[in-house]
Parts: C-alpha cells; sequence; structure tokens
C-alpha cells in the first residue's frame, strides 16, 4: 500500500498578513499539516502543487518552510504561477523537497513503487501556464527512461475543464503533453491545481484529478462566462491511493479522531459481523 497526499495552492503571504485581507492561508496550511501528522497510516509523501505562496521571495518562503516543517512524511514541491522557480530551488536547496535544475525546474521521484514526473507549467509575468520544447523534450526523455506506472504532477490543468476563466488559455499548451501521454501506457494518474476547485477529467487516456485550494475556493460558473465567487474555506487534503495496477483518489484521508466514531465502536458490534450483515446472502 502506497499512499501520496496532495496539497496545492497554499498561498502563503507575509507573516501577519491575510491574504485578500481575507484569507488566514497560514492557518489554513497549518491546519493541513495537522490533520495529515494525524493520518494512520502516515502517507509516504506529501506532494505540494504550486502557488505554495503569493508573492514569491525569501520571506514568504521562509513562512511556507516553518509552516511545512512539521510534517512527518517526505516533501516535493512544484512552482505555479505565483511562485519563481529559480528562487523555489535556492530556498529547498539541499532539502530534497526541490531538486530541480534549470533550465527546465523538472525532476523525477523514483522512491515509490511509481514513478512521479513533476512538471513546471510557470510563465513568467502571467497566470496562464506554458510548457515548451525544453520541457516537452525532458518529458519524453525521463518516459523513455522506464515504463514503470508513473504518476505526473503539474500546477496547471492540462484538459477542458468547463470553466471558462481556467479555460481561457485554450489546448494548444497541453496539446504535446497529451500527444506523449497517449504514447506512454505506463502513465497512470495526472495531479494538478490552480483551478481553487476540484474536478475530475482526463488527458489522453489518464485520469486528471485537480485538487481544490488550501487557501480558498473559486465558486466557479458552468456554461457561463462569469467572475468566480470567492469562499474563504480550505478542502480536506486529497489521498491518492496506489493499489498496485492503478490509483484511488479522494478526500477525508483517515485522522486520528475518527477510531471513536467507527461504525463497530458505536453499534458495539464486531467489525466481522457486520461485513457479514453487509455480505447479507451472499455469504
Amino acid at each position: 500500500m502506497t499512499l501520496l497526499v496532495q496539497l496545492t495552492d497554499t498561498h502563503i503571504v507575509e507573516p501577519g498578513h491575510r491574504l485578500y485581507n481575507k484569507a488566514d492561508t497560514a492557518a489554513h496550511l497549518a491546519d493541513a499539516v495537522a490533520q495529515i501528522n494525524a493520518m494512520s497510516p502516515q502517507p509516504d509523501r506529501v506532494m505540494i502543487t504550486g502557488d505554495l505562496v503569493e508573492h514569491p521571495g525569501q520571506e514568504t518562503y521562509d513562512h511556507f518552510a516553518r509552516l511545512i516543517e512539521p510534517l512527518h512524511a517526505p516533501v516535493n514541491l512544484l512552482p505555479g504561477n505565483h511562485d519563481d522557480p529559480a528562487i523555489l530551488r535556492e530556498q529547498f536547496d539541499g532539502t530534497g523537497c526541490f531538486p530541480a535544475e534549470g533550465p527546465t525546474y523538472q525532476y523525477t521521484i523514483e522512491d515509490l513503487p511509481f514513478r512521479i514526473l513533476a512538471l513546471n507549467s510557470h510563465y513568467a509575468g502571467s497566470e496562464l501556464p506554458a510548457f515548451g520544447p525544453r520541457r516537452l523534450a525532458w518529458l519524453e526523455a525521463a518516459l523513455e527512461e522506464s515504463d514503470r506506472p508513473t504518476m505526473i504532477a503539474i500546477h496547471h490543468p492540462p484538459m477542458i475543464t468547463g470553466v471558462e476563466f481556467i479555460d481561457m488559455v485554450g489546448v494548444d499548451w497541453y496539446a504535446d503533453i497529451a500527444r506523449v501521454i497517449a504514447a506512454n501506457s505506463q502513465v497512470r494518474l495526472v495531479i494538478c491545481g490552480h483551478g481553487h476547485t476540484d474536478l475530475v477529467g482526463t488527458i489522453a487516456h489518464a485520469p486528471v484529478y485537480m485538487a481544490g485550494s488550501i487557501a480558498h475556493q473559486l465558486v466557479a460558473a458552468r456554461g457561463n462566462d462569469h467572475a468566480p465567487g470567492f469562499d474563504n474555506r480550505p478542502v480536506a487534503p486529497v489521498l491518492h491511493h496506489w493499489l498496485g495496477e492503478r490509483f484511488v483518489s479522494g478526500s477525508h484521508p483517515w485522522p486520528a479522531w475518527v477510531d471513536d466514531h467507527r461504525i463497530d465502536t458505536e453499534s458495539g458490534l464486531a467489525w466481522t459481523e457486520l461485513k457479514d450483515r453487509m455480505r447479507g446472502s451472499m455469504r
């Protein structure tokens, strides 16, 4: 059993401040860290898929680093549109969190039963994504190295979402990613963030899981080109569970408090008996 927890879009600001004078993103991230540390069993990895800070610089990355430092599980990071990959590389040099090198600032994780290819969709000066020839060549070479089952992690969603403010960039930026994934059946899942809402889609044969934000949500209209609404609430960490041949993904990782509210505990019946009741005539 291998468990990977995903957080995304933490948007940490300078200490003592709130994002847009509304969201206490530091408190939201601290709560998420506490939730992950209370999981049983502990995850094998925590992946934070971009927009780590709102304003990239030493002060905000220091603040972010202090907030994730209590995590028991190993942590890996991706740059988002609000990050600066070069500053991120310098900030976390030697920690193992972001073992990327320029110019692509992409890297692989090889110490799990599946590979992770951590990609960079950052485009300086814009909130929109980019994935140019050097990054694409890196992806093609990394997939050629091994046919082991592979997860791809990227900040921007490489799929049509039906949400206009996400889809306004069009499909061209990820068309080559889709072509490469289509030629590599070992890619089993793509995880991303950016949209501040949770959605599931596909790219080529692979499912795409876009996680909601730890900072706040954007309530997006479907079918109408409206500005999204601001919802000052985080989401639960997302758990991606590798079952040996495929991933299953969803929120609500097993917290410590749930043992007191298990249905066998509250009913007074043994779990084996409850399972027999569920089976009914199929026993």
